[in-house]
């Protein structure tokens, strides 16, 4: 932690966030108070130590967890995602192609949960500046852990299908992500914590064009987003059991869960 501290944390390396019914003198002579001796670079450290790249996924890589206080199948999926370095377009997709499998008229939804499959299901991105991770995570069926990962799987070769979701899914969760916006933006608290985080994984100008720019998001967008970045790309797949529950799907490492 020192050694990071050390190499990045300068004032011209910073953001100060401060929100609520202050006054700006006053909030100014604090500030001077607090961090006036603080002294900034003269240099970029992020040329001086430039952070390392995410290496690609080589290979699709699967394991089991065991755990006595697992109570249900947990299972996670994840890939390498676009950053807001090199693929803007690509993170407005994520969040809304995101948001579309999260509804419960999602075809994704209704195979998995509602077709009795899965307890809880969920497809998520973090926008990143390095390689945003895309997750799934599904809590499966104890009785029907096979039949659950076969049809996940079928799902997701389905993602780029011109009839994977209605122009009416779309456009309710664009919806959705700018009611979610509105909300942030209600407590100072909170909305802080949004700034700077923006600020650090993309920039204020990303965020202050966040809802514009999802709402420009199209078919094809989120098409070209699955295809780059989930269908037929390598990931990294486990699933978490109890003893018990290994027992009775007798399985010794994760491809045993192929429905046979």
């Amino acid at each position: 932690m020192r050694v990071i501290q050390q190499k990045y944390y300068y004032p011209n390396n910073s953001i100060l966030v401060v929100a609520g019914d202050v006054k700006h003198d006053e909030v100014y002579k604090q500030v001077e108070k607090l961090f006036g001796d603080w002294q900034p670079c003269d240099f970029d450290p992020f040329v001086k130590w430039p952070i390392p790249e995410f290496s690609p996924l080589t290979e699709n890589k699967k394991f089991i967890a065991n755990s006595e206080n697992a109570r249900v199948p947990i299972m996670t999926v994840g890939w390498h995602g676009p950053d807001t370095r090199n693929d803007l377009k690509a993170t407005y997709a994520a969040d809304v192609f995101s948001t579309v499998l999260g509804l419960t008229s999602s075809k994704f939804q209704q195979a998995m949960v509602d077709g009795g499959l899965a307890l809880q299901t969920q497809i998520g991105y973090q926008t990143c500046k390095y390689t945003g991770p895309i997750q799934a995570f599904l809590v499966l069926n104890p009785g029907k852990v096979r039949e659950g990962y076969a049809e996940f799987l079928k799902q997701v070769d389905m993602f780029d299908a011109d009839d994977y979701f209605t122009d009416e899914q779309l456009e309710t969760a664009k919806r959705q992500l700018s009611i979610q916006d509105v909300y942030g933006k209600e407590k100072t608290s909170a909305y802080v914590h949004t700034v700077t985080f923006w600020w650090a994984s993309a920039t204020i100008d990303y965020y202050t064009n966040y809802i514009d720019n999802l709402n420009k998001v199209t078919r094809k967008d989120i098409q070209d987003y699955v295809r780059k970045y989930i269908k037929g790309k390598n990931s990294v797949s486990g699933l978490l059991l109890s003893p018990k529950m290994k027992e009775m799907l007798k399985v010794e490492k994760f491809e045993d869960i192929a429905v046979k």
